[in-house]
């Protein structure tokens, strides 16, 4: 009947409206992918950086050099983050893409957070870590560094301070170990106080608990040889990072 014929054309054109919102939507996903994709290759130049940052202890001008082309390479993002931003567009938030990028975000921030430290001996805030990285209210972003990011890249810090204390070791750059010892522990305090609900970041935690135990190990072997070159009557040697 007619009626019949047209509840079924009305139903088939309510489902190829739905597939015409999914190839949109997937559409908005891929020129997304292919801008978080371009993240890689600034992320390993950074990952390499700090390779040298743990290679270059003891040399301040070395480090100073490294550094400086961390925060450069770092400097590329924020070309990135438009592109992103110009893609996800202003009718949807960009929370529901958020994961396709937060892996990434959450090394530039162990990166930001880990070079801060270097230089100020201090945990760098959030806010503080979103403006090196270039995105939120700051540059107008709607990209932001959520908390869970941000804890997730603090995290990872204490496992490259803990290289940096045995490296540190190994040059004889003792006066390093206790500032980097303090830090951690306090550091492991500081994330004890909170209620994490999120698995992932409290496996990342757990990380910090083997950090401090490494760290203590290298103390430890440090003060135990100090004893030893004591009594065959020699001393350690002292130096600045």
């Amino acid at each position: 009947s007619f009626n019949t014929r047209q509840r079924t054309e009305s139903m088939e054109d309510y489902f190829r409206n739905i597939q015409e919102q999914l190839e949109a939507k997937e559409a908005v996903r891929e020129t997304i992918s292919l801008a978080v994709k371009k993240l890689q290759p600034i992320n390993r130049a950074v990952e390499s950086s700090l390779e040298k940052v743990q290679t270059s202890v003891g040399d301040a001008k070395a480090q100073e050099s490294v550094i400086q082309k961390v925060r450069d390479h770092l400097s590329e993002l924020q070309k990135v983050w438009k592109e992103l931003d110009d893609a996800i567009g202003t009718k949807v938030s960009t929370e529901q893409y958020r994961r396709m990028w937060a892996s990434t975000m959450s090394s530039f921030a162990m990166a930001i957070v880990f070079i801060h430290w270097i230089e100020k001996r201090e945990l760098l805030c959030r806010d503080k870590v979103e403006e090196a990285m270039y995105v939120g209210e700051k540059y107008s972003s709607r990209i932001q560094l959520d908390f869970e990011d941000y804890l997730s890249g603090v995290c990872a810090v204490p496992k490259e301070l803990a290289r940096l204390c045995l490296n540190s070791a190994s040059h004889g750059r003792y006066e390093l170990l206790e500032d980097i010892s303090k830090f951690v522990t306090e550091l492991y305090a500081g994330f004890r106080l909170l209620n994490l609900k999120n698995d992932k970041l409290r496996r990342k935690f757990d990380g910090i608990k083997y950090a401090v135990q490494k760290i203590e190990e290298v103390i430890y072997d440090v003060k135990v040889r100090s004893l030893m070159d004591k009594k065959d009557g020699s001393s350690m040697k002292k130096s600045t990072l």
